[in-house]
């Protein structure tokens, strides 16, 4: 008798996990669309991203239907033109504590659902790291140094996309470069420009970042302060930016034909005898009101339970940027940048970068301005030259910037 119940209730109980396992559907990680408000905790959890980043190396997934998908490692290095790209590179130093670069990368024939996938994505692949991943936006054709250094000797781009299938193949290195331009009279600033001879000008100084070479070419009728100024920021980019591996080369009129053409072919465009004049440049007094008046710096907090973004006062200092809330820098003329406090909420997080995005469209800006996610305390020299002071780790007092 007992052993006849014992078999019913074993045979109710199949029956009742049964009923519920038939019921309950498993829960899916696929991104519906760019307006899935569970996107960021899906990207967090998707299958594609279970063993990411846990040893030293790259790793590299294909925006297919807003789901990363693993791409082979013989075929690392190959972006199609139509498709969005997430790239993890993860670096160990010698106790073999890990930190990562996460970088989405937008193909010029790209969607908007791919490339905010691509964005949704790389917020969630962040969060599997607590948040303590740097976040980079490359864009085809302006790739950062960091990031076509993952892909030797060159980055190859192919026609079509997910959408279009497989076409024939278009090698191309991918061309990114940096153009600073160091203009001013009391007030010295440095802003981004796109890296173009039709950007520069005689009287001002110019500032190539490429690979390992920083070149400093400086106009005829250049201000020292200026050249001065722009000496001062290509040490920083060589010593923050390239970790101390690159090489400043100053070029102004006094160098040989051999070392001036040099900065013109790394530029890409024009020559010697074909710089615009001075005043293509426009007024420095006007240009340092422009630049003051220009630059944002706006801070996202949801300290108050709802997220506010708010535009500080100037001239920007180094104590307004609180560990408890992110900022965005718009440098109007240059790139966007998404700081990171180390206390932020990821609330915090994502609206800052998607703010970020957003002001890449509805301010219409060109193509080679990016947006960087930079954590508290990994500042590059870019950033820092906005704020009237700064301090560095380590350092005794403030430095004028």
């Amino acid at each position: 008798m007992k052993f006849a119940i014992a078999l019913c209730v074993a045979a109710l109980a199949a029956v009742a996990h049964a009923r519920v396992t038939a019921t309950q559907s498993p829960v899916s990680t696929h991104i519906t669309s760019l307006t899935d408000k569970d996107a960021r905790s899906k990207a967090k959890v998707h299958p594609a991203f279970a063993n990411a980043g846990q040893r030293a190396g790259i790793e590299v997934w294909r925006i297919e239907n807003f789901d990363p998908v693993p791409v082979a490692q013989n075929d690392y290095g190959k972006f199609f033109k139509g498709d969005s790209y997430i790239v993890l590179k993860t670096t160990a130093d010698k106790r073999n504590n890990l930190s990562h670069d996460i970088h989405y990368w937008i193909g010029s024939q790209s969607t908007q659902d791919e490339s905010g996938a691509a964005a949704i994505l790389t917020v969630g692949l962040d969060d599997k790291f607590n948040g303590a991943a740097i976040q980079h936006r490359e864009v085809m054709g302006y790739e950062s140094d960091q990031f076509r250094g993952y892909f030797q000797p060159a980055i190859r781009y192919q026609d079509g996309g997910v959408a279009s299938g497989f076409n024939h193949v278009v090698t191309n290195a991918g061309a990114e470069k940096r153009l600073f331009q160091v203009k001013g009279k009391r007030n010295v600033r440095v802003r981004q420009v796109d890296p173009q001879i039709s950007s520069m000008n005689e009287g001002d100084v110019f500032i190539l970042d490429q690979d390992q070479s920083i070149l400093v070419y400086v106009g005829k009728k250049a201000k020292n302060v200026e050249k001065l100024k722009a000496i001062s920021m290509a040490n920083q980019i060589r010593d923050q930016d390239h970790n101390g591996r690159g090489r400043v080369e100053i070029i102004d009129q006094y160098s040989s034909e051999v070392d001036i053409q040099k900065f013109f072919t790394a530029l890409g465009s024009g020559a010697p005898n074909s710089v615009p004049e001075e005043n293509a440049g426009g007024d420095d007094q006007t240009f340092e009101r422009n630049e003051e008046q220009s630059v944002v710096l706006s801070e996202v907090s949801d300290s108050s339970g709802k997220v506010k973004v708010t535009a500080l006062p100037k001239p920007l200092r180094q104590e307004q940027l609180k560990p408890q809330d992110c900022y965005i820098l718009d440098t109007i003329s240059g790139s966007i940048y998404v700081w990171v406090g180390k206390q932020s909420t990821p609330r915090e997080k994502t609206e800052a970068m998607t703010k970020a995005q957003e002001l890449l469209t509805s301010k219409n800006y060109p193509s080679w301005v990016s947006v960087m996610k930079i954590p508290q305390g990994t500042e590059p020299a870019a950033f820092k030259q906005y704020f009237s002071t700064w301090r560095d780790v380590g350092m005794a007092h403030n430095r004028l910037v």
